[in-house]
């Protein structure tokens, strides 16, 4: 298997985990335990690395343009979560990172389903 998807796979399977615990983290936070908003706050870095690996990744790989543009939406849509999220706009916060995990799935179906071949 090329590294490029091999990159591709890991980070989008860490991409989908990250967001899935952000959920956890921000729960654990909202009834109580205020150190958990730190845990939240780390992870979105986590989040922001796994989106770009996906991107950099497609792009060095040459995938297919679905693959390039899901992993391209997954970057622009975590700067825009965290700067959302930064913003304590709670109402857009929890509806786009339900989105983002939405589109973290795609984004593992797509580079699991992909052989490598160029397209």
């Amino acid at each position: 298997m090329p590294v490029g998807l091999w990159v591709l796979r890991v980070a989008s399977v860490l991409f989908v985990v990250a967001v899935l615990a952000q959920a956890l983290f921000a729960g654990l936070f909202v009834t109580g335990d205020v150190g958990f908003l730190d845990m939240h706050s780390l992870n979105a870095g986590v989040i922001a690395f796994a989106a770009a690996a996906c991107f950099v990744a497609s792009l060095i790989m040459r995938a297919p343009r679905r693959i390039v543009h899901v992993g391209l939406v997954a970057s622009l849509m975590t700067v825009a979560q965290i700067a959302v999220g930064y913003s304590r706009i709670i109402p857009l916060h929890i509806p786009l990172g339900v989105a983002m995990f939405a589109l973290g799935i795609r984004l593992a179906q797509l580079a699991f389903s992909y052989k490598g071949e160029r397209k």
